[in-house]
């Protein structure tokens, strides 16, 4: 069972996406964040301080990459 946790925030009416991933998942999360917003997103790799504390949303891996639209 996979389990999808995204960040989706509203504001002034755009929606701030967010998904976290590993190297694995990247393909995946920006496959997905096309299809949800239908925009191009950012992809910025995280910090180091922020890869020890955060998981990939598809698995349990180290997230290695944001995948955002802000």
């Amino acid at each position: 069972m996979c389990i999808t946790v995204w960040n989706i925030r509203k504001s002034k009416e755009v929606e701030k996406m967010e998904i976290k991933c590993c190297k694995t998942h990247v393909e995946h999360a920006l496959d997905m964040f096309v299809a949800e917003t239908k925009s191009y997103p950012i992809l910025t790799e995280l910090s180091e301080i922020e890869k020890l504390s955060t998981r990939c949303a598809y698995c349990e891996e180290v997230a290695t990459y944001l995948v955002a639209n802000a």
